[in-house]
C-alpha cells in the first residue's frame, strides 16, 4: 500500500511540475524598488513567457524566459508623480547577477563587475531604447496608467543570442536614473527572485517588436 501512495505521489508530483497554463504559470512579476516614493512608478507590472512556437514557457511549474522564444507584456501600470522635462543623461541603468560562483554579478548599478562585459551593456540612453516609454514620462499622470493598450499585443520574437553562459538562473533589475538621481525602479520578483533563462547557442539573434501598434494610441495624450 506505501508503495502505491509513493507511486501516486510521485505521479502528481511531476504533473505538478509540467503544469504550464498562460497567464497563471508563465508569468514573471515585477515590483518597484523605490517603494512609493519614485518620480515615476511602475506597479502590478507582468510579462509571460513563451517557446519559440509560442506556447507558455514553465520550468518546474515556473516562468522560463527563452532563446529563441517570445514574451508580451501581461499587465502593467504606471504613474508619473513629476514628469520628464529633459531628456539629457536619461538612462537604464542595471543590476544583473547570475546563480554562478563562476560568474555572480555582472552588473551594479549601471557599471560592470564582469570583464567580458562591457559598461554599454549595462547602462542604456532609455529615450534612444524606448522613445515610447520615454513620451509616457514626459506627461503627469492623475494616477496609475494602464500601458497595456500601448503595446504590441502578439507575442515579440526575440532569437537565439550569441552570448555565451546566457542560460541559467538571474536576479535581473532596472533603474531609470538622471544625474545620479534614481527616478524609477523594478526588479524582478522581491530581490531574491531568481529567473531562469534556456537559451540556445546560435551566431546571431533579433527582436521583432513593434513599440506602438498601428491603429493604437501613444503617450503625447495630455489627458493622461
Amino acid at each position: 500500500m506505501l508503495f502505491k501512495w509513493l507511486i501516486l505521489a510521485a505521479f502528481v508530483s511531476v504533473a505538478w511540475a509540467a503544469k504550464c497554463e498562460d497567464g497563471v504559470d508563465n508569468v514573471i512579476k515585477f515590483t518597484d524598488t523605490t517603494k512609493g516614493k519614485g518620480q515615476i512608478i511602475f506597479t502590478d507590472f507582468e510579462v509571460t513567457t513563451y517557446d519559440e512556437n509560442k506556447e507558455p514557457s514553465c520550468r518546474k511549474g515556473q516562468a522560463q524566459f527563452r532563446l529563441p522564444g517570445h514574451f508580451k507584456l501581461h499587465k502593467g501600470f504606471v504613474t508619473v508623480n513629476k514628469p520628464i522635462t529633459d531628456e539629457t543623461d536619461l538612462e537604464l541603468a542595471l543590476n544583473v547577477e547570475k546563480d554562478s560562483w563562476m560568474i555572480g554579478k555582472v552588473c551594479v548599478n549601471g557599471k560592470s563587475e564582469n570583464s567580458f562585459v562591457p559598461d554599454q551593456l549595462c547602462k542604456f540612453q532609455l529615450c534612444s531604447l524606448a522613445p515610447t516609454v520615454c513620451s509616457l514620462l514626459k506627461v503627469k499622470s492623475s494616477g496609475p496608467i494602464d500601458v497595456t493598450p500601448f503595446v504590441q499585443k502578439e507575442p515579440i520574437d526575440i532569437g537565439a543570442l550569441p552570448i555565451p553562459q546566457l542560460g541559467g538562473d538571474w536576479k535581473i533589475g532596472g533603474k531609470i536614473i538622471q544625474n545620479g538621481k534614481t527616478l524609477a525602479g523594478v526588479q524582478i520578483g522581491n530581490g531574491k527572485t531568481w529567473l531562469n533563462i534556456y537559451s540556445e547557442e546560435a551566431k546571431g539573434g533579433s527582436v521583432n517588436y513593434d513599440p506602438v501598434p498601428p491603429g493604437q494610441p501613444n503617450f503625447d495624450h495630455n489627458e493622461l
